[in-house]
């Protein structure tokens, strides 16, 4: 698997999402904003866990309780969206 942009995973998000549904362009633009905020918000919590004052043990309990936040998040989702279809 290859990795993907920020834009490219942006992408299959929203074309997923919006599949059925036919939002504004406001929705569009401002889902889009959300989605970038929290790609930037990782990537400065990593870069910080390559800084010296964040222990190898600190970064990875970090790296695993964000891996079990994203993992809890796309199950509620999932829940939600086989209900709803």
């Amino acid at each position: 698997m290859a990795l993907k942009s920020i834009e490219e995973e942006w992408d299959g998000f929203a074309s997923m999402v919006f599949r059925k549904m036919y939002p504004t362009q406001t929705q569009v633009v401002e889902m889009k904003k959300a989605f970038f905020a929290g790609a930037w918000s990782l990537f400065t919590a990593i870069e910080e866990i390559g800084e010296p004052h964040v222990s190898e043990d600190v970064g990875h309990q970090f790296l695993e309780a964000r891996r079990a936040e994203c993992l809890a998040f796309k199950d509620r989702m999932m829940k939600e969206y086989a209900e709803s279809n």
